[in-house]
């Protein structure tokens, strides 16, 4: 109980609509915080809690705030004491742009489905994103050692669980633990990097999410990497991988594939083709992928 009051003293309220409410932390970029908050006043009508934390592991000298900051919304109709859908959102080049990561990307997906289904977002802010100057390199270089990820993954928990105890009145408040948490990943473009990095690293595996999905975000070898890394031994591990037909997702996902004489029964693999792009992807992968189902 100490240390949920200390997580809970450290958070100041930064932002209190009737329907929405972000709190930060101090020292949080104030320019992320402030959009955040725009990006709900137009697309979520519906009560919802935030917190905007420093990522742990994020600092970054190259980062214009000198640390990267996560985002963990949680709907008001989410119920924390009973089993729920953790997303972890891995975004692409140029991510934590407003009108792309926050609007399209995320809230507009997610927002219709907050009274269908029991689940909470986190969007980590990655080393390509728009407040550094290098939004469309540095892919995959972060998390770098085993277990740093799940130490990430701990202190959303500990988020989490502060926020559960905070609804509690003090004359009702009892000690009560979290629900089980099905851990789900998307990972769109660049964000397949991060998939890949904890494919490597094992930390993944240890997270153990139900599903991973690759947004048109197969470049490279990063699919090879995460599956050689851990995900060959996570069967239990539903994969789906988008990807638009003709672009260097799919080349190098239409190889990996060709690795088995008959595909693994926990991949799929969906070729898009025209009107589908590359954006339009991200921007519905929500439902393509079936990932709060």
């Amino acid at each position: 109980m100490k240390i949920i009051a200390l997580i809970l003293m450290l958070f100041a309220p930064s932002y209190a609509l009737e329907a929405n409410k972000v709190f930060s932390e101090p020292d949080t970029n104030p320019r992320v915080v402030k959009e955040w908050k725009l990006s709900l006043s137009k697309i979520s009508k519906s009560p919802s809690t935030s917190y905007i934390i420093k990522k742990s592991g994020g600092k970054d000298k190259l980062h214009s705030n000198g640390h990267r900051d996560a985002i963990i919304w949680i709907p008001g109709s989410t119920d924390l004491s009973e089993d729920f859908i953790v997303v972890m959102w891995f975004h692409g080049h140029w991510g934590y742009v407003p009108h792309r990561t926050f609007e399209d990307r995320t809230l507009k997906q997610f927002v219709p489905m907050t009274d269908l289904k029991n689940f909470v977002v986190v969007i980590p802010e990655m080393p390509w994103s728009v407040h550094t100057p290098t939004p469309t390199k540095r892919n995959s270089l972060l998390w770098m050692k085993p277990g740093e990820f799940m130490k990430f993954v701990s202190q959303v928990e500990n988020v989490l669980l502060s926020h559960d105890e905070g609804r509690l009145g003090d004359a009702t408040r009892t000690k009560r633990s979290l629900g089980k948490i099905d851990y789900r990943i998307v990972g769109h473009s660049a964000g397949g990097s991060t998939i890949k990095r904890l494919g490597i690293t094992g930390d993944l595996c240890l997270l153990n999410p139900s599903m991973v999905v690759w947004s048109d975000s197969s470049y490279g070898r990063w699919l090879d990497n995460s599956w050689d890394g851990c995900l060959k031994n996570n069967t239990s591990t539903i994969i789906k991988v988008f990807v638009r037909k003709w672009g260097r997702p799919w080349e190098s996902g239409v190889r990996f594939m060709s690795r088995f004489q008959k595909a693994p029964q926990n991949i799929e693999f969906h070729v898009m083709v025209k009107p589908w792009t590359h954006k339009t992807i991200g921007n519905n992968v929500v439902k393509l992928s079936g990932v709060l189902e």
